[in-house]
C-alpha cells in the first residue's frame, strides 16, 4: 500500500510522523539495518523477537520513504534459487540521521584562513578530528585491553552521531594472530565532503590508530560507496606480540646464582658441553 503523503514532503517529517505507536520499533529496525546491513527481514525478526510480517511492514514503509534500500544477494551455494532480499540504509537515510556540516563549516573558517594550496583540505580534516581525538582520549584513559578500548571507542562514535559498533572476527580460530575486531561506523556526518576529499577518511583512520595505540587498516568507507565504514583492528596479533615479549622478558631475567653455576659447570669454554665419564666406562675404553 502506498502512502498518501506528498512525495515532496521531507523524509525526516515522514519519519517523525510515524513515531507514535510503533515508532520505537521502527527506530530499532532502522538501527539494526545501519549496524548489520545488508540484513534480511527474517534476521531482523529474530533479533527483535518479531514476526517477519511485522518487520516487513516497517521495512516497506522505510523503503517507500527512501530511508532504506534493497540489495539482492545471490547465494554462493551451487544450484541456489533466486537472489534473496537484503536491506541497507540509503544515502537519503544517511541524511535523515543527521549531518555535522555546521560545526565543520565553523572550523573551516578558522583553518582555511591560514592554510593555502593543496594542504587546505588536510589541515581542515586534521582540525576537525583533533577535537574528537582529545575528548575520546580522555574517555579511553586507563583502558588497556584492546577489545575494551575498541568497544568504548565505538560507543563514543555513536554519541557523536557516527553509529559506531563492533564485530568480532576469527574468535573461534585456534591461531591467535587471526583474531581481530572490526570497528564499524554506520553513519558518516561528513560523507559528502569525504567523497571529494578522501583525506578526511585518512585522517580519521590515523586518529583511530593513535587512540587504540595499534596499527589499523581501513577495509571500507561510505565515501567510497560502502554502506558502512569498517576498520580492521588486529587484536590477536597484538596479544600474540605481547605474549612473545613476556616470554623474552622472562628468559632474559637474572637466574638464581646456584642454578646459573650448575648450568655453567656442565659446559666448557666456547659453549661446548662437558662430558663426564665414570671409572667403569674408562676401564672399558682402555
Amino acid at each position: 500500500m502506498y502512502s498518501s503523503r506528498s512525495s515532496a514532503e521531507p523524509v525526516s517529517a515522514q519519519v517523525d510522523a510515524g513515531r507514535d505507536g510503533d515508532g520505537t520499533t521502527r527506530e530499532r529496525v532502522l538501527q539494526l539495518v545501519v549496524e548489520e546491513g545488508p540484513i534480511s527481514a527474517a534476521a531482523l525478526g529474530r533479533r527483535l523477537d518479531l514476526t517477519a510480517a511485522a518487520v516487513r511492514r516497517h521495512l516497506d514503509a522505510m523503503t517507500e520513504q527512501g530511508i532504506v534500500e534493497i540489495k539482492n544477494v545471490t547465494s554462493r551455494r551451487k544450484g541456489a534459487g533466486r537472489p534473496s532480499r537484503r536491506y541497507v540504509i540509503s544515502q537519503e537515510g544517511q541524511q535523515v540521521l543527521g549531518d555535522d556540516y555546521l560545526g565543520l563549516a565553523r572550523r573551516a573558517l578558522d583553518v582555511l584562513g591560514d592554510a593555502v594550496g593543496d594542504e587546505a583540505p588536510r589541515a581542515l580534516a586534521e582540525a576537525y578530528f583533533a577535537g574528537h581525538e582529545d575528548r575520546y582520549r580522555q574517555h579511553l584513559a586507563g583502558i588497556d585491553d584492546l577489545d575494551e578500548r575498541s568497544e568504548r571507542l565505538a560507543e563514543l562514535f555513536s554519541e557523536d552521531g557516527f553509529a559506531g559498533f563492533t564485530r568480532k572476527v576469527g574468535r573461534d580460530n585456534p591461531l591467535l594472530a587471526m583474531q581481530s575486531t572490526q570497528l564499524c561506523q554506520g553513519h558518516c556526518p561528513v560523507r559528502e565532503i569525504a567523497e571529494a576529499h578522501p583525506v578526511f577518511c585518512e585522517e580519521e583512520t590515523e586518529m583511530i590508530s593513535r587512540l587504540l595505540e595499534v596499527d589499523v587498516r581501513r577495509l571500507s568507507t561510505q565515501a567510497a560507496g560502502a554502506h558502512v565504514c569498517t576498520t580492521h583492528v588486529p587484536v590477536g596479533r597484538e596479544r600474540l606480540a605481547a605474549e612473545q615479549r613476556a616470554r623474552r622478558s622472562a628468559s632474559d631475567a637474572p637466574q638464581d646464582p646456584t642454578t646459573r653455576t650448575a648450568s655453567a659447570g656442565s659446559r666448557l669454554s666456547g659453549g661446548r658441553k662437558r662430558i663426564v665419564i665414570s671409572p667403569r666406562q674408562q676401564e672399558r675404553l682402555s
